[in-house]
């Protein structure tokens, strides 16, 4: 009998340590929440960034990021778009695309150097441009991530 019952103190005092550390688990997010916000503001005013909703008017205001519709196509309208986003740079706004496209794949992995280079010739493709080799833009971001 007193087996019996120390195995459910046991077992009661086993669900409420369980259910102790969902919560301490729950509030330490909080906290790290509460730790990184201040620094991500702080980032986003010294780099020009707007937060998410903060509605600006004028020439001030940043561009919205664009998105794709469609896995297949990139329209002139989202190719200028992508392109005006980053900085007239055609790589920066392939390698955008790209992580684009994925997410509208349903995947949150980073692309490949192939799915950037088909993202920049979808974007070359639709501005009447000639895309560069796959070599020549794998040195390249080659090139960028050393600098």
């Amino acid at each position: 009998m007193n087996g019996e019952r120390f195995g459910r103190n046991a077992q009661s005092r086993g669900q409420g340590r369980r259910g102790a550390g969902t919560g301490a688990g729950a509030s330490s997010a909080g906290i790290a929440l509460a730790l990184v916000y201040p620094l991500v503001r702080r980032v986003q005013r010294s780099t020009g960034m707007q937060a998410v909703g903060s509605g600006g008017k004028g020439a001030d205001m940043k561009q919205r990021k664009p998105s794709i519709k469609s896995l297949e196509t990139v329209t002139l309208e989202e190719a200028q778009a992508y392109i005006a986003f980053a900085g007239g740079d055609e790589l920066d706004a392939a390698c955008t695309l790209a992580w684009d496209r994925n997410r509208l794949d349903g995947s949150l992995a980073a692309p490949d150097d192939a799915e950037v280079h088909h993202a920049l010739f979808l974007l070359c493709r639709v501005l009447g441009k000639h895309a560069p080799s796959f070599d020549e833009m794998r040195v390249e971001l080659r090139r960028r991530v050393a600098a």
